[in-house]
């Protein structure tokens, strides 16, 4: 029979990992179209805070989970408009809309804060106590088999339709894109709006079902590894998907290991995820000359006058 330890090790290593992995597709959507967004922090949380209200008002967890992921949606078509129609610096944007996010979940979610969940995201399966590795996989959120279906889905998008190829188009050379009659605009308005649902998906997942409660900045930085996780992934979905299982893994691992007999210093135990992030990302841009397999043309806003 399998540990228990461990069992509940990889219960909350698949949690943590579909809440990072869930912002990061999004993420990946979006700077396939060109577009950078360093708002998903701020995008999670908008999407956190607009669903647990909803939860919290009306009992229903289907209206909460439509209602969050269209808050964070919405949310980003500000970076769209600011960046994709106005043409403005789009790491300048990112970072405000980060800033701005936190301040306005913690402005209409002040007082929400210790207010009870009375319902919440369920599994497939009640499964209180699993004694296997498949009891593990079958008692997940039912967010976790979202999430393998949407990497899936957008794996298969960008290899086999035309919107995955007008979408990498844009992304590798807009100028040539444009020529050949896609819309440049269009196209990266809506990955931009794409890329915030999926943050609000994860929004929703934190605060509905991950830690199930409403508290100020309880995002703790997962946007910004969900960031990382992109670039770890090479833009691909299906690697993204193995580095949140590593990240999430090294999430739920850190607070455990006091359980087998290592003391460490609570700071370092809460800063430890994030060194790691750091230093994984510069071992693999050594290993690759540099070279990170980013679309070319990420950060630079598309001038149809100047083709």
């Amino acid at each position: 029979m399998i540990d228990i330890q461990l069992l509940g090790l990889l219960n909350a290593t698949l949690q943590a990992a579909t809440l990072l992995f869930v912002a990061a597709l999004g993420e990946l959507i979006t700077e396939k179209s060109g577009i950078l967004n360093l708002g998903v922090e701020g995008m999670i949380s908008i999407g956190a805070v607009a669903g647990f209200m909803t939860a919290v008002n009306t009992n229903n967890i289907f209206l909460a989970v439509i209602v969050g992921v269209l808050s964070s949606s919405v949310f980003a078509s500000i970076h769209a408009v600011v960046t994709v129609v106005l043409k403005q610096d789009q790491t300048v944007s990112g970072l405000i809309l980060t800033i701005l996010g936190l301040a306005l979940s913690s402005l209409i979610g002040k007082n929400y804060v210790g207010k009870k969940l009375d319902t919440k995201l369920d599994s497939f399966f009640s499964i209180d106590d699993p004694s296997n590795i498949l009891q593990v996989l079958l008692s997940q959120n039912i967010i976790f088999y979202v999430a393998i279906l949407l990497m899936i889905l957008v794996s298969y998008t960008l290899k086999n339709t035309m919107f995955g190829r007008r979408l990498e188009a844009v992304g590798e050379d807009s100028k040539a894109a444009d020529s050949m009659g896609l819309n440049v605009t269009k196209t990266q308005f809506i990955a931009t709006c794409l890329g915030g649902a999926f943050a609000g998906l994860s929004g929703v997942y934190l605060t509905l079902s991950y830690v199930p409660y409403w508290t100020d900045n309880m995002t703790a930085g997962r946007g910004w590894i969900a960031l990382a996780l992109v670039i770890f992934g090479g833009w691909k979905p299906y690697r993204t998907a193995l580095g949140a299982l590593l990240f999430g893994f090294l999430e739920a691992l850190v607070p455990r290991l006091q359980t087998y007999g290592f003391e460490l210093n609570p700071y370092i135990v809460k800063i430890a995820p994030y060194i790691i992030t750091i230093l994984i990302l510069v071992l693999l841009t050594i290993y690759k000359g540099g070279k990170t397999g980013a679309p070319k043309n990420i950060g630079i806003p598309f001038f149809r006058e100047n083709r």
